[in-house]
């Protein structure tokens, strides 16, 4: 092959980079043939075709053998760091085309970096890992193909379930980009059914809207029309009202502005008078002046006349009073002399008195003195024995301490002692032991000498166990594969009902079956956008299933109603949904919405099932919005019955029958047929519950059959393992001699050393009793140290109580002693303390003398004092008797004037009193002109008011202006028949009940919706014929292929296995050739000489054989490229090697071998050998040879 030159290579290059052990840039440069890599163990050479595998896409760690894919990743060594990137790039020949790109090369490039971010390249274009998956699909090149085969990949044929083995073949037969392409088809009809099934539910749940929605829309209408009407005859209303206060209004003001004009002028004479009244006043207030001047001054007069003679008379007594002073001074004054005298003499006494205090007092404090010099020098002496009883304290406590130690080295030795003996007994105990062992070993010789007849009877019992085991398994194969199918369909039926559940579910979460804004609140209050939602009345109410078709056809769009905490939240929530634009929704706040029972007549009888808002379940807190929903609703049997009981009560309440049938109150019916088999938002909760059900029921069946199917698998485990057992202790029986015999010497062996234990015990032994000997003398010592040091605590004992007795007493007496002390300063205190009185006494008698010497001296100045003032107050007296005479004379002038001017007084006011009495007049009238002006302008204000009321009424109720109401308001002819009309307008509007304004334009985007689903629907079927076709036609193909490439694989296995093991015969055989896409593969063999056998009774290397002669027959059918072999010749014999190594020789004309081997006749079919070697610890590097070239230079 090698000297035509004419084979094209496939695989070029490969390029390794911080891939494992290889650190450093590593380049392997194939060519035709057979390329052979060979090292020592633990060189590297496996992790070339780790990096092949890995760089065509492997994902499996195991596979690359290692714990995670960061392992790949050089690591570092002693000498050289960890590297931060592996990199490997395979190149590959494409000049015959087998990968659809135009470029003559590919090359393949991985990166993995240590932060796990990965890259993959094809020609260095980055690319995804699916790309280069779908590159080497179906060309016997990859990581799932037959391109690599390792040690790994031949256990695994023989290991493997014939399912499982299958997939060599579909590789081969180059159908796995179908069985990929279906799945992918599988997957898409799996998920447009459940498409289908969701779209279905939902167009039913919207059909089932639409004829409710329907009616309510229609009475939607009816109510625009009453409403339109009642709304023109009221704002006409209010603009007849308006007119008539305007005119009202009109008149009343002209008749105020009369009054009022009227009113002023009376007022403008009021001025007048009030400015005359005023003058006169002013003039009255002038002469009350005047008189009360000249009165003044009389009155100044005859006080200044008062005044004289008082002081007249006062200095008469004052005259008197000199007098009686006089001779008073003149006693007091003798009387202060003969105090003075005395006082000389007790001053003179009371100084002899303090001498003998100072005596007294000098005496105390010496005696106080010299007892305080005693007591301290007894406190000296008492601090002294203080002090030595605490160093004593202190020595004893030293002394306790070390006769403490010495107690603990006594125990410490006793424990050591104690520790030895329990040494001595287990030593004893060991020896015991050990002549018991000895005998139980001569025990065991003579039981396997016994074991080796007993060997081949259990063989012949093998075999026969083999036989029935075998034929069992078979039987209980095919109820397995039965049990699996039943197993199936209950997942497949349980999965349907989940699907459905799902869709529900869903339905439910996103408000499938809701108004547009109704779901935009669900959703908004379920995101915490809005507060105090509620839900809606569907979502708050439990109907029994009987009667779920009447409450949704009574209730219809009221279920979508939003239940808020208050208005305020339902506001809020308006205001949300008009901001977003986002459509309209009605509310019923619990706050407003006071529902209550009906007090008149009740229907009652055969038929009437009761009253709806009592039929069904729901939190009391809803009690009110349920009584306001359905408290004057009742479910009945049938629609006769409902149309006989709503005339016996006047058709004041609706009557709902079972079946969805209506008569409304009022008299309108409503009903027909209502389409079955339909999920309500009413019923969804119930399905979804109902639907879990049935899963949980399902779920439990699978259990069961799993449970099944666990046991029949262990019991097909169990009857493998049995099997295998029977082959294994077959196989063992042969070796049990020579296993005997080395048990036999090892336990001889054991004996000898049982021999030198023994000995070894006896010397530990002597040694445990001389150091138990040296421990006792230790402790005899220390008790000797211990009776000293006891005697010495006794001492210090003593001392201590001696030393604490002196203390005490000299303690007591210390306290008497200060009782004493005590008592000497409080002697002397007193001394000083009358000391200081006497001294303090004596001062004031010095201080009263000198008092009374200045008050002697000062009473003879004021009896000199006195004299003088008596001879001024008689020339006083003469002076105030001519003056008093001056006085009189006035006085009498002005009494004259003062009675002119009291007459002039009396003129002025009694003009002021006419002038009053006029003001009093005009006063009554405007009073009674302004009374008349203000119940006028009452009356205009409530005219006014009334006004304001129906303009306000018009804006806030029509949100009209005035001028624009009176273009749209109806004409009034006649008020009394407006308002029987309007009477009748609002009865007709609540006999509608409930109306929701929303369903006109609810029902136009239902239909809309409607339609749309139904054309998705459409093409959703056409898309799943498609796909149904599609995976009909792969099917084909899969059938096809399979069955041309197992035919010529299976002939291709028959050849290969003669060759390779001389002889005998091998075959492939389907399990289940009536399911040709899902069915197993076994592998019978017969080799030379021996009987029919399945994989797993042959030896190692003839199961290891027939599956290298399995790979060989696949790339014999469908040449690989290139095929990289890894150590799978590992388990033959030489022979076999030989064999293996012509094979790749042969089948080297046509693929490219790259081969992983330590195996000598491998080696020599070789072209190119590379050695791997670790010259550097955990680092690999790589030498080549071509053995061509060398063959040619040795011929």
């Amino acid at each position: 092959m090698n000297k035509e030159g004419t084979e094209k290579v496939y695989l070029k290059r490969l390029e390794i980079q911080g891939f494992k052990s290889f650190a450093d840039k590593t380049n392997l440069e194939f060519n035709p043939g057979i390329t052979l890599v060979v090292g020592p163990n633990g060189s590297g050479k496996s992790n070339i075709a780790d990096a092949i595998r890995w760089v065509l896409g492997e994902q499996s760690v195991k596979s690359l053998r290692g714990g995670k894919m960061e392992d790949v990743i050089f690591a570092g060594s002693d000498k050289r760091r960890p590297l931060g990137m592996s990199e490997v790039s395979l190149t590959i020949d494409n000049s015959s085309g087998i990968f659809p790109l135009e470029f003559n090369e590919v090359t393949v490039t991985r990166r993995l970096y240590r932060s796990g971010e990965s890259d993959y390249l094809i020609n260095r274009v980055p690319c995804r890992l699916k790309d280069v998956h779908e590159l080497f699909m179906d060309t016997g090149v990859g990581r799932e193909g037959f391109s690599i085969i390792g040690q790994g990949k031949v256990d695994e044929i023989l290991s493997a379930k014939p399912e499982e083995r299958r997939g060599l073949l579909e590789e081969a037969a180059g159908i796995v980009k179908y069985r990929h392409r279906k799945r992918e088809a599988v997957r898409k009809l799996e998920d447009t059914e459940a498409s289908l099934i969701r779209l279905s539910d939902i167009i039913s749940e919207l059909s089932q809207q639409e004829e409710p929605l329907a009616e309510q829309a229609r009475i939607a209408s009816i109510y625009q029309q009453y409403k339109e009407e009642l709304d023109s005859l009221e704002i006409g209303l209010l603009i007849d009202e308006a007119q008539n206060a305007q005119n009202r209004l009109e008149l009343l003001k002209n008749d105020i502005n009369q009054e009022e004009r009227e009113c002023e002028a009376l007022t403008s004479r009021f001025h007048g008078l009030q400015a005359q009244e005023e003058e006169q006043k002013l003039k009255l207030q002038q002469k009350e002046e005047d008189v009360a001047r000249f009165q003044e001054k009389v009155y100044q007069e005859n006080i200044l006349l008062e005044k004289y003679e008082g002081e007249k008379k006062l200095s008469a007594e004052r005259l008197s009073s000199l007098d009686r002073e006089e001779l008073a001074l003149e006693r007091e004054l003798a009387l202060v002399t003969e105090n003075a005298a005395c006082l000389l003499e007790e001053i003179s006494r009371h100084q002899k008195e303090g001498e003998q205090l100072k005596v007294n007092l000098q005496l105390a404090k010496t005696s106080l003195k010299e007892f305080e010099n005693l007591i301290h020098q007894e406190y000296s002496r008492h601090l002294k024995d203080s002090a030595d009883l605490e160093t004593l304290k202190t020595e004893h406590f030293e002394s306790l301490q070390e006769e403490t130690k010495i107690n603990n080295e006594i125990a410490g030795a006793k424990q050591q002692i104690a520790g030895l003996e329990r040494q001595w007994e287990q030593l004893k105990s060991k020896k015991e032991m050990l002549y018991r062992e000895k005998l139980e070993v001569a025990a065991k010789v003579t039981e396997l000498k016994r074991s080796l007849s007993e060997n081949q009877e259990t063989l012949a019992q093998l075999e026969k166990e083999f036989k029935a085991h075998e034929e069992r398994l078979k039987r209980e194969t095919v109820l397995h594969q039965e049990l699996l199918q039943q197993n199936r369909c209950l997942m497949d039926e349980k999965n349907n009902i989940l699907s459905r559940r799902k869709v529900l579910i869903e339905m439910e979460r996103d408000g499938q079956g809701y108004a547009q804004g109704v779901r935009e609140l669900l959703q908004a209050s379920h995101h915490h956008q809005l507060k105090g939602i509620l839900g809606t009345v569907a979502q708050l109410i439990i109907v029994p299933k009987a009667y779920e078709t009447a409450i949704e056809e009574v209730l219809g769009g009221s279920l979508q109603f939003i239940v808020t905490e208050d208005d305020q939240c339902a506001q809020e929530a308006i205001h949300y949904l008009k901001n977003k634009d986002k459509g309209r929704a009605t509310f019923l706040p619990l706050n407003t919405i006071k529902g209550s029972k009906p007090n008149d007549l009740l229907p009652q009888g055969k038929g009437i099932i009761g009253r709806a808002s009592e039929l069904v379940s729901f939190d009391k807190k809803f009690a009110g919005i349920i009584e306001y929903l359905l408290g004057r609703v009742f479910l009945v049997e049938d629609l006769p019955t409902a149309v006989k009981k709503a005339k016996e009560t006047g058709f004041k309440y609706r009557m709902v029958t079972l079946d969805g049938q209506l008569v409304n109150a009022g008299g309108s019916l409503t009903g027909g047929s209502v389409k079955a088999n339909q999920t309500g938002i009413l019923s969804r909760k119930r399905h979804i519950e109902e639907l879990a059900g049935k899963a949980a029921v399902l779920e439990d069946k699978i259990t069961l059959g799993q449970e099944q199917e666990g046991k029949k698998e262990k019991l097909l485990q169990s009857l493998q393992v049995d099997i295998e057992g029977c082959k294994q202790r077959m196989q063992e029986c042969s070796l049990k001699d020579v296993e005997l015999k080395n048990r036999l010497a090892r336990w001889e062996g054991e004996i000898q050393r049982l021999v030198r234990e023994l000995e070894s015990l006896k010397w530990q032994h002597e040694e445990t009793r001389e150091e138990k000997a040296q421990l006792q003398k230790k402790i005899l010592s220390l008790e000797e140290e211990k009776g000293i040091l006891r005697e010495k605590t006794a001492v210090y004992q003593a001392k201590i109580q001696e030393l604490q007795e002196r203390i005490k007493n000299t303690q007591q007496e210390q306290l008497s002693k200060n009782e004493q002390l005590s008592q000497l300063r409080v002697q002397v205190a007193t001394c000083e303390e009358k000391l200081s009185v006497h001294q303090k006494e004596e001062q004031q008698y010095i201080q009263q003398l000198r008092n009374l010497e200045q008050q002697k001296a000062g009473k003879e100045q004021e009896l000199t004092f006195l004299k003088e003032k008596r001879q001024e107050l008689l020339n006083t007296q003469r002076t105030l008797e001519e003056e008093q005479g001056k006085v009189q004379v006035a006085l009498k002038e002005l009494e004259m004037k003062l009675s002119a001017l009291r007459i002039e007084k009396q003129n002025i006011q009694d003009i002021l009193l006419e002038v009053g009495q006029e003001l009093k007049q005009l006063q009554s009238k405007i009073k009674e002109k302004e009374d008349k002006i203000h119940q006028w302008q009452v009356q205009q204000s409530k005219i006014e008011t009334a006004l304001e009321a129906a303009v306000r009424r018009l804006t806030e109720q029509f949100s009209l202006e005035f001028h624009q109401a009176k273009h749209k308001g109806a004409q009034i002819q006649e008020r009394r028949k407006t308002l029987q009309r309007i009477n009748e307008l609002k009865e007709e509007i609540n006999a509608l009940g409930s109306v929701n304004l929303a369903a006109i334009e609810e029902y136009a985007r239902l239909k809309e919706r409607l339609e749309f689903l139904t054309h998705q629907v459409r093409d959703m079927l056409e898309a799943k014929e498609r796909l149904e076709q599609v995976i009909r036609e792969m099917d084909q193909i899969m059938t096809r292929r399979f069955k041309e490439t197992f035919v010529q694989v299976d002939t291709a296995f028959q050849e290969v296995f003669r060759q390779l093991f001389g002889g005998g015969r091998a075959q492939l055989i389907l399990n289940s050739p009536e399911n040709i896409l899902e069915t197993g593969v076994e592998i019978i063999a017969q080799p030379p000489g021996k009987k029919t056998q399945s994989l797993s009774l042959l030896s190692g290397g003839e199961r290891a054989l027939t599956a290298i002669a399995l790979l060989l027959a696949i790339l014999k059918v469908k040449p690989s490229p290139f095929c990289v072999l890894d150590e799978i010749e590992a388990a033959l014999d030489e022979a076999n090697v030989a064999r293996f190594a012509q094979f790749l020789r042969e089948f080297a004309e046509t693929t490219q071998f790259i081969v992983i081997s330590h195996r000598k006749g491998t080696m020599e079919v070789a072209d190119v050998l590379y050695g791997v070697t670790m010259e550097e610890t955990g680092v690999s590097r790589l030498l080549s040879v071509k053995l061509a070239d060398v063959r040619r230079e040795a011929s």
